[in-house]
């Protein structure tokens, strides 16, 4: 799980009357990755099969396709079994029993694609004209007009002061009206004056209201057209969606014929024959060897050969394989979104499985919101992709749990409507462990035991940053060992670790970042004085960067070829490992931003919640208070979701695999045909 596989480099040897046999049973095992044959076979590659095969990707590429326009993923529902004669008529046998199903299918995605187009034309035009849905003046023939000339158009509010300068530069008429959070602004004036002002104010961020011309020049008639018609078009586009998905069942059997053939058609394309032998290069995982042999046993009675090789874990040549278990192979398509794992580094999907989850529910700490996100992944994301679904249930699970332990069910409001603040009391705790300082400074609370949980807030975000920088480094140790990068190791690993160490140690071992803070402040100005963690601090990053500045000329000297420095090199290596230090550390400081902006979110809507039961509540006021509630946590369960799964993203992508992961290798596909079942006749 935590390094690549060791596959064996195989070259298989089989009677041509057996070929096609072997090639069913092996794509039906689904235990080899073939790869074009070395050089000397080369000149036996079978290219007859080049055309078709690039067909029939082309072919699955196009199906693809239409399970995208349709929102699905592509999902074998039942075992298909193909006989074969002759594998190229075997796939135009398939095409031709399902042309009428792909016809059909591409014409209604094809429609579907349109209407989507189509819709969003609409929908920009109804956001558009939406602030002046309610003028009835033709201000189309207003803008078109020789001598005199109008022009409508919005911009933010803070513009309106430029936009009024414009105006007055030009000699213009012009009219502001504040609508909901944007500015309505209308000049006019002199034909050319105008259309050069208008010009002028788009370059401020002004956007002037330009109605198509098959529309009513009135924004209040078009705005009404074009809501109808987004309605037809919405409406049309679920009635082709739901007809295409009563065939989705025959579209997912066709997808497995073409993708299976597709496969096989290209490892005939790689092999090599002669007029005798046919040949099969690839490579097979060490553990599946024997297994291996026991298929071509079974399916050519005794007659081949498996010429190994050797035994493979690192070259450039080699895919990668990693066996992970179902929980972490969820997560490993977050990091194959950064590289597949070369052969000699070690697999971060591992330690990523555990650190994502957590740092996601740190920033994202909310039972009803984590619920929310959960129920997304499983009835929206599902259907769609799987892995990326099951990651998201995950970190939906880890904002619940940290929502119980921050005392926050949708927001404040309906924690204490069910006591979860009490239920803490009960435990022996005087607030809930993660409290938000927010929260916390709304409830009135003393101004020290805010600070005391807005230190904890920031301890929790430089010790993880701390443990994941410096833990980072060891793993680009390790790496640079697997692969015997010793120049890398000498010159900037090992330094950069000693100067990761020096600065998050304190973090680390205090779990208070004032403290730690004032370990570090001390070290620096006291020289080292003061204990043994501050002379650490001090002569571990003193030592780190003049080894940073000289640590290339260290390694020439190490393997004779005497001490070797470029002066500029160094100066730069050096920089930036200062740089690396304490911009990635304080980096990590986002993860108590965001739980701050979330909470900040959330106290808000409570304020905009009491505000509207005020003075005289009554049932109207009650559902108005109740409906801004539930909108604010919508809008901020979806939007905070969005944020810090980018941000958690961020910091596993940049500030942390690039201490220790490349992700240049290339990944171990096995010949496999889910779905389906080849059988030679």
């Amino acid at each position: 799980m935590i390094i690549s596989n060791r596959l064996e480099e195989v070259l298989i040897v089989v009677p041509n009357e057996n070929y096609d046999k072997a090639l069913a049973s092996l794509a039906n095992a689904s235990i080899i990755n073939i790869d074009e044959p070395p050089e000397p076979l080369k000149n036996y590659t079978n290219r007859s099969y080049r055309r078709i095969a690039l067909e029939a990707t082309e072919r699955k590429s196009r199906l693809e396709g239409v399970f995208k326009a349709l929102g699905l993923e592509p999902r074998p529902s039942e075992q298909v079994t193909i006989t074969v004669k002759d594998w190229e008529q075997a796939y135009r046998d398939v095409v031709a029993a399902n042309s009428k199903l792909e016809e059909d299918m591409e014409r209604l995605t094809s429609r579907i694609t349109e209407l989507n187009a189509r819709a969003a034309e609409l929908q920009a035009l109804v956001s558009l004209l939406e602030p002046v849905k309610e003028v009835s003046a033709d201000i189309r023939t207003a803008w078109e007009g020789t001598h005199v000339r109008a022009a409508v158009g919005v911009m933010s509010p803070d513009l309106a002061p430029s936009a009024v300068g414009v105006a007055n530069k030009y000699k213009l008429l012009y009219i502001t009206q504040p609508v909901n959070e944007l500015m309505v602004f209308v000049i006019a004036g002199e034909s050319n004056s105008v259309a050069t002002a208008a010009a002028e104010l788009s370059r401020l961020g002004w956007r002037r209201i330009a109605i198509p011309p098959e529309m009513p020049g009135s924004p209040k008639e078009a705005y009404n057209v074009s809501l109808q018609t987004l309605t037809k078009v919405m409406e049309e586009i679920s009635a082709l969606r739901s007809e295409a998905l009563k065939r989705a069942g025959d579209l997912n059997r066709y997808y497995a014929q073409v993708s299976g053939l597709a496969n096989i058609l290209r490892a005939l394309s790689l092999s090599s024959r002669t007029d005798s032998v046919s040949f099969i290069y690839g490579f097979v995982d060490l553990k599946d060897s024997k297994k291996l042999r026991r298929i071509l046993d079974a399916c050519c009675d005794g007659a081949y050969v498996v010429k190994s090789l050797g035994v493979r874990r690192g070259e450039k040549y080699v895919p990668t394989k990693v066996d992970l278990p179902g929980y972490f192979k969820w997560f490993h398509s977050i990091v194959e979104m950064y590289g597949t794992p070369s052969g000699d580094e070690i697999v971060p999907t591992l330690f990523m499985a555990i650190t994502m989850p957590i740092i996601f529910g740190l920033m994202f700490p909310d039972i009803g919101h984590g619920l929310l996100v959960l129920l997304f992944a499983v009835f929206y994301m599902m259907p769609r992709s799987r892995d990326i679904a099951k990651v998201a249930s995950v970190l939906g699970v880890a904002g619940m749990i940290t929502g119980f332990l921050a005392g926050e069910f949708f927001g404040p409001v309906s924690a204490h409507a069910i006591g979860l603040d009490r239920l803490w009391e009960q435990l022996g705790f005087r607030v809930p462990p993660l409290l938000s300082p927010v929260d916390a400074a709304t409830e009135s609370s003393t101004e020290p035991y805010v600070m005391q949980l807005f230190n904890e807030a920031l301890s929790v975000s430089f010790w993880v940053g701390a443990f994941m920088l410096i833990f980072g480094n060891i793993l680009g140790i390790a790496n640079d060992l697997l692969g015997r990068n010793y120049e890398d190791l000498v010159a900037r690993r090992a330094p950069l670790t000693l100067l990761f160490l020096a600065a998050g140690l304190p973090f680390l071992i205090y779990f208070n970042a004032y403290r730690a803070g004032y370990v570090i402040e001390e070290a620096l100005f006291g020289l080292g004085k003061g204990g043994p963690i501050e002379a650490f601090v001090f002569y571990g990053a003193i030592a780190s960067i003049v080894w940073l500045l000289v640590g290339e000329g260290l390694y020439t000297l190490a393997i004779g070829e005497g001490f070797r420095l470029d002066p500029i090199e160094g100066f730069l290596g050096m920089f930036e490992g200062m740089l690396l230090a304490l911009g990635n550390t304080i980096s990590f400081l986002r993860i108590m931003g965001l739980s701050l902006a979330h909470a900040g979110l959330m106290v808000g809507f409570t304020i905009l919640y009491y505000v509207s039961l005020t003075p005289h509540p009554n049932p109207l006021t009650y559902a108005g208070a109740v409906l801004i509630y539930i909108v604010g946590n919508l809008l901020t369960a979806g939007l905070e979701g969005i944020v810090a799964f980018a941000h958690d993203l961020r910091l596993h992508f940049y500030e942390w695999f690039n201490k220790f992961y490349r992700g240049l290798g290339r990944p171990f596909i096995p010949l496999s045909t889910p779905g389906v079942t080849f059988v030679i006749s």
